[in-house]
């Protein structure tokens, strides 16, 4: 049986829910920044020239960096090589705070929201200078202003969890092309700006901040499309409700593949199952949507690939001597990925997969892969036994194996 709670509802909410480890990340940065508008505010306690209006703009472009470098392949395959890093013998409670690296998205959103908050300041002063006739008078400066200002908030709408998941794909495409224009627009505003204050306008652009932070977000805005190609692919239908994708060329350990059949609309996230002899790897698909049902039903002998692949979440399993790995439906692909190989690197861990039918959704080459890993791995099919109360099921093991950590992907 589980065990008593030992908090009030509200309190186990307020830890693990509202405040769980991406909001506080998100809060860290959020309160950060909050500070820094204070610290300013006081510094020129209402002698807002153009030197203050600069700070503003330099501080919107810097969030803007930060939020694109969170986000970047190479950076999050950093960060998580970095805290996998961590030896076994490194205190368990560490290698728990460790494991939760992939809460970085709370860096991202929380810089992405800072950097609007320093852009409506920005744009609240230049404001004011224009319609009190002060330093700066350009018409254009303004209307480009509230053109970026109006960019900038629809992005931070759109990308409100309630909205991303009920449309996902307008969020997608706000954030991809909205943040494209939004570089382009915090581009024209900068040459403007410089513009409206002095003749010279490439002296004046390489001595503020904000040209160098907007450069980096741009060269990391095309840097993964430059590793845009083909990915050729033999489809293996295992089912109407899955097909598995298969490749030749090489991928590391413990990531996902972006994969499109139209790159500048819609990008969708698999984790990778290395093949266990020569080169290359699968993807394992299952129907959850109208993408993935085309793809099931009509695969493509090719679909596109963008960036590096990223490492994910599971890979931090890594760093813990016995793990619980949890999962339903075709979660079981992002944990094939990873309990194959983990064993070798002195990590023991048992599985608990729910989901319909499962040798006849996903076949006996999946099944039977299960069952090497743990050979006493609880598959449950729920078509025959109805879905089962894997919260209970993952306690008991977890306290049955002595593990260290559960992991629940779904």
């Amino acid at each position: 049986p589980l065990p008593p709670k030992h908090h009030p509802r509200p309190l186990r909410h307020a830890r693990h829910t509202f405040l769980n480890v991406y909001r506080r990340l998100f809060s860290i940065v959020f309160v950060l920044n909050i500070v820094g508008v204070g610290i300013l505010l006081w510094r020129y306690d209402g002698h807002y020239n153009l030197v203050f209006l600069g700070h503003l703009a330099t501080a919107a472009a810097a969030n803007i960096m930060i939020a694109l470098l969170a986000r970047q392949d190479y950076i999050v395959n950093a960060m998580f090589r970095i805290c996998w890093s961590f030896p076994l013998s490194s205190p368990l409670r560490l290698r728990r705070i460790l494991a939760k690296v992939y809460e970085y998205g709370g860096v991202h959103s929380g810089a992405a929201v800072s950097s609007v908050l320093w852009f409506a300041l920005f744009t609240g002063f230049l404001t004011s200078q224009f319609v009190n006739q002060g330093l700066l008078k350009s018409p254009a400066v303004i209307t480009t202003t509230y053109i970026l200002l109006l960019l900038l908030v629809s992005i931070v709408v759109t990308a409100y969890p309630h909205f991303r998941f009920s449309s996902h794909n307008t969020f997608e495409n706000f954030h991809r092309w909205g943040g494209w224009f939004s570089l382009a627009m915090f581009w024209a505003e900068l040459v403007l700006f410089i513009h409206a204050q002095t003749p010279d306008i490439g002296p004046g652009l390489v001595r503020q901040p904000a040209f160098y932070f907007l450069l980096v977000s741009s060269l990391h805005s095309i840097l993964p499309w430059l590793r845009l190609h083909k990915l050729h692919i033999a489809a293996e239908k295992l089912s109407n409700h899955a097909v598995r994708l298969h490749f030749t060329e090489p991928v590391p350990l413990f990531v996902g593949l972006r994969i499109s059949d139209a790159p500048l609309k819609e990008w969708h996230s698999f984790a990778c199952i290395p093949a266990r002899s020569g080169s290359g790897g699968s993807v394992l698909i299952s129907n959850a949507g109208d993408w993935t049902k085309k793809t099931i039903q009509k695969p493509r002998p090719y679909y596109w690939v963008k960036g590096v692949p990223v490492t994910g979440v599971l890979c931090m399993a890594r760093l813990f001597r016995k793990v619980v790995i949890v999962t339903t439906g075709s979660g079981i692909g992002p944990c094939l990925a990873v309990i194959q190989d983990i064993p070798s690197r002195g990590t023991a861990c048992r599985v608990v997969w729910s989901t319909p039918s499962p040798l006849q959704t996903y076949g006996s080459e999946i099944c039977d892969a299960v069952k090497a890993v743990d050979c006493d791995a609880i598959i449950i099919d729920t078509r025959k036994n109805g879905r089962p109360d894997l919260v209970a099921i993952a306690f008991d093991l977890y306290c049955r194996e002595k593990a260290e950590a559960v992991f629940i992907i779904s």
